[in-house]
């Protein structure tokens, strides 16, 4: 290839950087994947064999945008479009009044297509403006999916496409006649008429169902038939049926125990959605999630009425994985469960400010952890059975510092007590206090002295150093903790 053929001058460089020529580019590679998509005349010299399938030079390109353009202009897909978006107007337009309630329906489905016609409408955008020494590799996709004649010739085809696989038919029918029975599945009215208990009431609006959980194949689950079943013992059915079946969205009310299923049924049965439940202690529950024999798999919500709240993974209903509790004192926990007990990595957050952050086993601290307490104070080590227990550090509100052993929630064993001051304790505890031999170190006044401890106090005969000196020069005496003789060396 000749440098004198069509080139564009940019600022943006081929991508080996050349010396000579590295801002005159000459052709794209339309590969979205290759690393050498922008080439000047010594790259085309180079690489041109390597990838003669896609690259383009740039009159080549010029050409496939005014044939892409013209192919635009023949199927007048603006005109295409525009019918499209006037028809979903329509059909919002009739449905307007009952916006709000058809968000469980087909509004997402509405906005779904909407976005895709924009995406679409953008790539011939990007054709007519022909900035090609600008494109990204999202834009080199296009170029690439458009340089397929069958998609500009089948355009049409595929917008309308689009449509019947949105239900765009179905939706236009399904809207003129929906206004009547949607106010079957207006579950704040049915509450408000069904549920006698004004707090149970609060506390059910207060958990409405959460329908960006919802599967794809639960989402698909749908018909347009809507009725209302009310059965022998007052029990009633308000939602989508197939076939004299509940399938789809609906909600069963049990009558007499003020409960009830709200969300996806399939072949009479409950498969996702929120249920209301008592157990066998009388106590009302919210659960969400998808439903297998009665049972919650995966995602979920377990919501007790004046209670607890968790959100995360379930198993046979069971916490089970990665969850969030949240407890009535305020705690909340985040973190791993297993068979519905913390096991794992977690973060519990106490209702008083302290925060412990850690491995669990059964309920219970186990393992490595940090606790931090309120007052300031931080424990980074081991925990047993809930306590601290094993090798630690620790650093105290006043900025003193533990490094030691820890029995049973107490300083126990060997262990190093640093001040803040840099006076150093180094020596046995035990249950919480200094006890048995140690080294006080009095980095302030240049003295260390070595001596036996009793529960925290100074205790016998005490030799002292001057720093740095390897002879004491005196000892004190202590009895309990005073100072009550003191020999010179």
């Amino acid at each position: 290839m000749q440098q004198s053929q069509s080139y564009i001058k940019t600022e943006k460089k081929c991508e080996r950087q050349h010396d000579q020529g590295s801002n005159k580019l000459i052709a794209i590679c339309l590969n979205p994947h290759c690393d050498k998509r922008l080439m000047c005349c010594f790259c085309y010299q180079d690489y041109h064999s390597d990838h003669v399938k896609d690259v383009k030079t740039i009159s080549q390109i010029q050409q496939l945008c005014k044939d892409s353009i013209a192919k635009f202009d023949k199927l007048q897909l603006t005109i295409i479009l525009q019918q499209k978006a006037d028809q979903f107007k329509s059909v919002v337009q009739n449905i307007n009044e009952q916006l709000e309630k058809l968000l469980q329906f087909y509004i997402h489905d509405i906005q779904q297509l909407y976005s895709m016609l924009e995406d679409l409408a953008d790539s011939f955008v990007i054709l007519q403006q022909g900035n090609i020494n600008q494109f990204t590799n999202e834009q080199c996709e296009l170029l690439a999916t458009f340089h397929d004649e069958r998609v500009l010739d089948n355009i049409e085809e595929i917008t309308n496409f689009i449509g019947q696989r949105m239900g765009i038919q179905d939706l236009v029918k399904i809207s003129n006649d929906l206004n009547e029975k949607i106010k079957f599945l207006d579950i704040n009215e049915i509450l408000e008429k069904n549920i006698y208990n004004e707090q149970l009431k609060n506390f059910i609006q207060s958990h409405e169902i959460k329908y960006d959980w919802i599967q794809p194949e639960f989402l698909l689950t749908r018909s347009p038939d809507v009725n209302k079943i009310v059965y022998p013992n007052e029990d009633f059915y308000i939602g989508e049926i197939k076939k004299d079946k509940k399938f789809g969205r609906g909600l069963l009310f049990n009558k007499t125990a003020q409960t009830y299923q709200y969300g996806v049924f399939r072949e009479d049965n409950f498969v996702w959605g929120q249920q209301l439940i008592v157990d066998q202690k009388k106590r009302y529950w919210i659960k969400q999630g998808k439903w297998v024999n009665g049972k919650i798999e995966g995602r979920g919500i377990h919501a007790q009425f004046k209670g607890e709240y968790y959100q995360g993974d379930l198993k046979n209903d069971i916490r089970e994985g990665f969850g969030i509790m949240r407890y009535t004192t305020g705690d909340e926990y985040q973190g791993q469960w297993k068979m519905g007990l913390f096991n794992g990595k977690g973060l519990y957050k106490y209702a008083n400010g302290d925060e412990y952050e850690g491995d669990y086993v059964q309920d219970r601290k186990e393992g490595i952890g940090s606790y931090q307490y309120k007052n300031g104070e931080l424990y980074v080590g081991q925990f047993k059975c809930g306590l601290r227990h094993g090798s630690a550090i620790v650093k105290f509100p006043n900025g003193d510092i533990y490094t030691g052993e820890y029995l049973n929630d107490k300083k126990e064993g060997s262990g190093v007590y640093k001040y803040i001051n840099d006076n150093i304790f180094e020596g046995t505890y035990k249950d919480g206090q200094r006890d048995g031999q140690g080294i006080f170190t009095d980095v302030v006044n240049g003295i260390r002295e070595i001596g036996e401890f009793v529960q925290g106090k100074q205790h016998g005969e005490h030799m002292v150093f001057k720093l740095l000196k390897n002879k004491p020069y005196c000892i004190n005496v202590y009895d309990n903790g005073k100072l009550v003789n003191k020999k010179s060396l």
